[in-house]
């Protein structure tokens, strides 16, 4: 008992160190970012910015073509941590980057290949940027995208070793990049999205290089090298990570396909309005992330150790936790034209009200759910979340479809079909998390 509530206290403590160390770099990365729109709209257009933002979409769905490695390693390796297994750990490291690898050199291979061929106008709808030129700026993004693909999987081991806090580093230099980027292309061209597109990689690649080197520096015992490769820590990590990979689909579906669907239905243009409301309310979505976050890990390390009272005290703090954020979003849906001006100055990018509620209402409910989902995953009870976000990926697209094309509501119309959808599957995962828990308590005897 006694050792229990050591660890206990310690997995508290380092809760409380990483929250806070998040919240400074992650709200420090938000603000730099929230100056990055209006720069970068203003280095662009509406238009080409609307082109942009749909293509990150786009490339953004590849980073889910990792088979659910990282989040397998992430899992396994906050077990072996926990038992001090260091051999074990290295073995499940120095695995995940081979068989990234491995991923990443045939993803290259066969994009690259795919992309000339597309028509990319048709994709955009629009006519501004010729085919030619679209053509080179995918491949540009996808072949940084990539090769930050293996750099990435840092994340993974910093929230293992439960120092989430330093992967907030790494968006904080990203954007202090991306702004310097920007930038200096004012200065020395006109509205090139090629030109954005490179900045764009570079600003992705310099941190993770950096933070991988950091880590293995400061943990030389957990360096990979190709002795460690081992088949059967593979078998370990897909096990577990195909279920995560499944779970990634559907939500790439279910959140990325936004910005295809209404540049498809309403134009790059509405696509641009779409993410400055996106990009307002994340400053709830990340927020609240940040505090979970440490959890996932910290989740898997009590649930192994048997310690279900701490997970439902942390439990209920999160639920708690939604009153202040749901009048938070009220405060921010009654005042957001004041917001839009104050941020975007004299920009041109028009916002309706019904987008803005959509959008506050649907980011209520992800969080909601979020907070009975990252303890679920770190627990490994994923089977149930992935049968379900198998079934909103598919409803979600025709629903969305309904209500922005068929009943001519635009992007507010892709936030309502978006809601129809999250809501049953934030009550089932809320429903299943009590279940597991009352289950593993009469398992325990408690």
């Amino acid at each position: 008992m006694q050792k229990i509530s050591r660890f206990k206290k310690n997995r508290d403590s380092n809760i409380k160190s990483n929250i806070i160390i998040s919240f400074i770099f992650k709200f420090l990365g938000l603000g730099l970012s929230f100056f990055l729109v209006p720069l970068t709209i203003g280095y662009l257009n509406n238009e080409q910015y609307g082109i942009w933002m749909t293509l990150l979409s786009i490339i953004s769905w590849v980073s889910f073509s990792d088979i659910g490695l990282g989040n397998g390693l992430r899992n396994k390796l906050t077990e072996s941590l926990a038992k001090n297994e260091l051999e074990n750990s290295r073995e499940y490291i120095s695995t995940a980057y081979f068989a990234m690898s491995i991923i990443v050199f045939v993803l290259l291979v066969v994009l690259v290949g795919i992309v000339p061929f597309l028509n990319w106008q048709n994709i955009f709808n629009t006519r501004s940027i010729s085919n030619g030129r679209l053509i080179n700026l995918v491949i540009v993004i996808l072949v940084f995208f990539l090769g930050n693909f293996i750099l990435s999987l840092y994340n993974q081991l910093y929230y293992a070793k439960q120092q989430a806090s330093m992967t907030g580093i790494g968006q904080l230099v990203i954007n202090i990049i991306s702004i310097v980027n920007v930038l200096i292309l004012k200065k020395i061209s006109n509205g090139n999205i090629i030109y954005l597109g490179f900045s764009y990689g570079i600003s992705m690649i310099i941190p993770s290089i950096f933070l991988t080197y950091l880590f293995f520096k400061t943990n030389n015992e957990l360096k990979p090298a190709f002795k460690y490769v081992k088949l059967n820590k593979f078998k370990d990590i897909i096990g577990l990570g195909v279920k995560f990979f499944i779970i990634q689909i559907a939500y790439v579906i279910y959140f990325s396909t936004n910005n295809v669907i209404i540049a498809q239905v309403s134009g790059p243009s509405e696509v641009t309005s779409y993410n400055v409301v996106f990009k307002l309310f994340s400053i709830v979505t990340i927020g609240f992330t940040l505090l979970v976050t440490p959890l996932w890990s910290a989740y898997t390390e009590a649930y192994s150790k048997g310690d279900i009272k701490w997970i439902r005290s942390t439990l209920n703090k999160m639920i708690i936790l939604l009153i202040p954020i749901a009048l938070m979003l009220v405060f921010m849906t009654i005042f957001s034209n004041n917001i839009f001006k104050i941020w975007l100055g004299s920009s041109n990018v028009k916002i309706g009200n019904l987008l803005v509620i959509t959008m506050a209402i649907s980011t209520f409910i992800t969080v909601w759910s979020n907070v009975f989902v990252y303890l679920l995953n770190g627990i490994n009870e994923v089977n149930l979340q992935m049968y379900n976000s198998l079934v909103i990926a598919v409803i979600n697209i025709p629903l969305c479809i309904y209500f922005s094309k068929n009943l001519n509501m635009g992007s507010a119309g892709v936030m309502i079909g978006q809601i129809c959808t999250m809501v049953p599957f934030s009550i089932i995962m809320t429903l299943k998390t009590y279940s597991v828990l009352n289950k593993k308590e009469q398992e325990l005897g408690m």
